[in-house]
């Protein structure tokens, strides 16, 4: 990745193209990264999406999520390490909660490790609740994953339903 470019930082779908940078930042980011044929499978699927943050040209992040009835499971979000506390985490989650409203959807979930605390956090930052453990979840080392849910307000459509 080229130095990361002060300026605004732009979302937008991911494509075929993209799938170097993707599979990059997921190799920096995930204790157990996703095999590049994952995203390729998740472009091709109707209910899934993958929309990436931009800055300068550089892809620094992207968030991958499925749009199922009216929920939103965010299954992964993850920035570039060279971008990383630069405010790219949150802007794809603001992307990604205004989107679930706009599709009137009810809720937002998620799973994460028990001890991505960083994850937790910005999730938490969102209004995002813990809601259930899934014990021994994560396959690679038997660490429990967080269930979190957002609710969202049926009749005002703002976060907190």
């Amino acid at each position: 990745m080229r130095a990361v470019h002060p300026g605004a930082l732009v979302i937008t779908a991911a494509t075929e193209v993209d799938l170097d940078a993707i599979d990059e930042i997921s190799q920096h980011s995930f204790k157990t990264p996703w095999p590049r044929q994952t995203f390729v499978d998740e472009l091709a699927r109707d209910h899934a999406r993958i929309d990436l943050a931009r800055r300068g040209g550089d892809v620094v992040g992207y968030v991958n999520y499925w749009l199922v009835t009216d929920e939103v499971h965010l299954l992964a979000i993850a920035t570039h390490p060279d971008a990383r506390r630069g405010g790219v985490g949150a802007a794809l989650m603001r992307h990604l909660i205004d989107g679930a409203l706009a599709r009137r959807a009810r809720l937002v979930t998620l799973e994460v490790r028990a001890g991505n605390e960083a994850a937790r956090g910005l999730y938490a930052r969102f209004g995002f609740a813990d809601i259930a453990t899934r014990r021994s979840y994560y396959g690679d080392d038997g660490e429990d994953a967080v269930v979190m849910t957002l609710a969202l307000a049926p009749t005002t459509g703002e976060p907190g339903g």
